[in-house]
């Protein structure tokens, strides 16, 4: 019994196609869960790749299409249950970082305490994003850390002390 339908000069073609799915690998390295004012819940993962992850922009100066390398990604869980894997972008905002899906559906701004998901509309390029969700940070939960080598220790033998300065006197 074949269980593979198809002819066997496709064996190695299909094999190619498994192997760049998965060939980006990352690190989790951070965990954080965001509540937005409804009570939805979204789980933001933080990782890190071995390799860079190169996606483009357009420059605003020049107008040409420009590489972006980075090696940090974040997986989000949705209220849903649906995940979402975005690579850091090119951010034209003055604050936090952006990260945008590979086929550029979505769009997630991680800003310190907050985070904010953006979905493409389906309007044609340049492509307009609406705000799906905007929630700040609820919990983060406790992690197992690995001692790493490059950690280095920090001495607090002669350090600086700082003290509060004496009230002022009436």
């Amino acid at each position: 019994m074949n269980l593979f339908p198809l002819p066997s000069s496709l064996f190695p073609l299909a094999a190619a196609v498994l192997l760049l799915q998965g060939c980006q690998s990352y690190e989790i390295v951070q965990r954080n869960v965001f509540m937005d004012d409804d009570g939805n819940a979204v789980v933001v993962d933080y990782g890190r790749s071995e390799s860079d992850h190169v996606n483009t922009f357009v420059s605003p100066v020049t107008g040409k299409e420009m590489d972006f390398r980075s090696k940090l990604v974040v997986v989000v869980t949705l209220p849903d249950g649906d995940t979402v894997k975005a690579w850091q972008c090119m951010n034209f905002l003055p604050r936090g970082t952006m990260y945008e899906s590979d086929d550029g559906e979505w769009k997630v701004l991680a800003n310190g305490f907050s985070v904010c998901l953006y979905r493409r509309t389906g309007e044609p390029p340049p492509r307009d994003y609406l705000e799906v969700y905007r929630g700040v940070i609820c919990e983060t939960p406790d992690r197992e850390v690995k001692t790493n080598d490059k950690w280095r220790d920090v001495t607090h033998k002669g350090a600086r002390e700082y003290k509060r300065p004496a009230p002022i006197a009436k």
